[in-house]
């Protein structure tokens, strides 16, 4: 999905050297959509002077992820990599094909902190960065007030094109493997996708999905609506997610029930709480900037207001105890 958002600047201990075939980099944007700024390289010469160039700013990477099977390296060269890689005492995190127990000890003999086999769990890699990136003893990250759930699904086969963190966790929460770890829709969901489609294009009443967790998990039910998104942002043939767990959708609901508003209004709405600064995710909606502008200009005409701040103590009223 296109970044729509000036381009943010993030801390240097989130920055990462990425060491792989530029074609075949799929892991790239889901790294970035989680928080980490990429320098990439796409081959052992790009990948040598990305990191002597960072390292005179002063400012390494925290760690570096190789692909071992790089287009111009045959296998000693990429071991000799690895190692000028691993002098520089950033940490190197592996990928590799074949993984035996000769293969693990050549490739920590080089000075890999840790081997993957691809393909690669993005769930387990994600985890993994997060361990070697961080002490243990951290002080915890407050997490966004409400961090968007929403993913985009390509409507012909449920692959998800992007998804947010959040999405991510949740789908990772409420379904088993390989769905997850493969970024698809399980068949349930994927079914419900194209029943809602069709009765979207025939002009039906919007109806979501609500799944329940898996047995002997303590959740709650997690529920899915197909959203008004801009094709130029998700893409032609694709449909936006929000997922929502069993208190944030009845939230929903109970606001595009107070305030007289269609449910997608009520989505926008809500993800406004709370943010100061609500445009920083438009993009997790789907929305461009002029299709955010018009849809915020109809949410306050609806409501009678004159602009979002009021839209938005109209709706912290609303979802009040006794609003």
């Amino acid at each position: 999905m296109p970044d729509l958002m000036p381009e943010e600047k993030f801390p240097a201990a989130l920055r990462l050297l990425i060491v792989q075939a530029l074609s075949v980099q799929p892991l790239a944007e889901v790294l970035e959509e989680s928080g980490y700024e990429l320098t990439r390289a796409g081959d052992a010469q790009a990948a040598k002077a990305a990191l002597a160039a960072l390292a005179d700013r002063k400012a390494p990477p925290r760690l570096i992820l190789m692909d071992m099977e790089l287009p111009d390296l045959a296998g000693p060269d990429a071991l000799s990599l690895l190692r000028d890689l691993a002098a520089s005492g950033v940490p190197v995190i592996t990928l590799s094909r074949r993984q035996d127990a000769q293969r693990s000890a050549a490739l920590r003999d080089a000075g890999a902190t840790d081997c993957l086999l691809k393909p690669v769990r993005l769930s387990e890699l994600l985890a993994l960065i997060e361990r070697r990136i961080h002490p243990v003893n951290r002080a915890p990250v407050a997490d966004p007030q409400r961090p968007v759930a929403s993913m985009t699904v390509r409507e012909r086969d449920g692959h998800c094109t992007w998804q947010t963190p959040q999405a991510r966790l949740l789908m990772s929460q409420y379904f088993p493997a390989p769905w997850a770890d493969h970024a698809r829709l399980p068949p349930e969901v994927l079914a419900w996708l194209h029943r809602e489609a069709l009765r979207r294009r025939a002009g039906a009443v919007p109806s979501g999905l609500t799944v329940a967790p898996r047995a002997g998990q303590l959740r709650q039910r997690l529920s899915f609506n197909l959203m008004p998104a801009d094709p130029e942002v998700i893409g032609a043939g694709h449909w936006l997610l929000v997922l929502h767990e069993g208190d944030e959708a009845a939230l929903v609901s109970r606001l595009a029930k107070a305030l007289d508003l269609p449910l997608a209004d009520a989505e926008l709405l809500y993800w406004t709480l709370g943010q100061p600064l609500p445009r920083q995710q438009v993009h997790e909606l789907g929305l461009g900037e002029d299709a955010y502008d018009t849809r915020m200009r109809t949410l306050c005409e609806r409501l009678g207001v004159v602009d979002a701040a009021q839209a938005v103590a109209r709706a912290r009223h609303a979802l009040m105890p006794d609003g």
